[in-house]
């Protein structure tokens, strides 16, 4: 057991939630699509041995959305700021799905900004004759399945808790709409933005990190990020994991970046 501190960041964008946890080297971590309700297993995990600093981004559950983040653009410049606020300039980070990409984003235009990055699924790049699978074209059960293959980790995601009244089924129903949204903003109608042209500028070593079962960013574009990243590593798949890959084997995540911490 490790005690975690909440807090909320100023940021220009609104109070950002964040939870810390652990003791040890610094690692920044950044959550997926679903969102980051408090912390996960992997989060926990690393702060065995590792001071783990995961803000929730906006729109992604406790911080709330922020319209002026339009842009993939916007993204960046707000990732930015709040690696400041944070103090995790030139710290190792690990990120995942649209978090992975954004991180990137920032590599490329601020290479100090991370120490290394441990890039689990990341989006951003697009081969037409390898398109995987659209996730917001599905219905909500069945992009819960497409996300995560650990079938109790996918109930928490899609299912109805028990013994919620009226406002608080339509609170959470809200709150899954937000995140669904806000997610969907980064990579919809096209996951491209031009990263392609942009990852030879980023020099943080990059440990690439994919599920063997992901089906949204399918394992095959680990070697199209390599191939275009100056320092990169792509670690073996993990069997069983889907795209959320922190999320279906926390344990297998956090080994990678103990071995990336050295």
């Amino acid at each position: 057991m490790v005690d975690i501190e909440r807090r909320k960041v100023a940021t220009g964008s609104g109070p950002v939630t964040t939870f810390e946890l652990g003791e040890g080297p610094v690692v920044g971590f950044l959550h997926g699509p679903a969102g980051l309700d408090e912390p996960t297993a992997c989060m926990r995990d690393l702060a065995v041995d590792h001071r783990v600093v995961a803000p929730c981004l906006p729109g992604f559950g406790p911080t709330p959305g922020d319209p002026t983040l339009r842009t993939v653009h916007d993204w960046v410049v707000f990732l930015s700021e709040l690696t400041d606020r944070l103090g995790l300039v030139g710290s190792r980070w690990v990120a995942s799905s649209v978090s992975a990409m954004l991180a990137l984003e920032l590599a490329a235009v601020r290479p100090e900004a991370f120490r290394s990055l441990v890039a689990v699924a990341p989006t951003g790049l697009w081969d037409p004759d390898d398109p995987g699978v659209d996730l917001y074209s599905l219905s909500l059960t069945d992009q819960a399945v497409h996300l995560v293959a650990d079938e109790e980790v996918r109930t928490a995601l899609a299912a109805l808790p028990e013994g919620l009244d009226t406002d608080g089924l339509v609170e959470l129903g809200v709150s899954r709409y937000v995140r669904r949204r806000t997610a969907a903003s980064l990579v919809w109608p096209l996951p491209d933005h031009g990263l392609a042209d942009r990852l030879h500028r980023v020099a943080a070593e990059v440990v690439l990190v994919w599920g063997s079962e992901d089906r949204i960013v399918p394992p095959s574009y680990g070697e199209r990020f390599a191939g275009l990243l100056p320092t990169a590593t792509v670690a073996p798949p993990i069997a069983g994991a889907a795209h959320l890959v922190a999320l279906d084997a926390p344990a297998a995540v956090a080994a990678i970046v103990r071995n990336d911490s050295g």
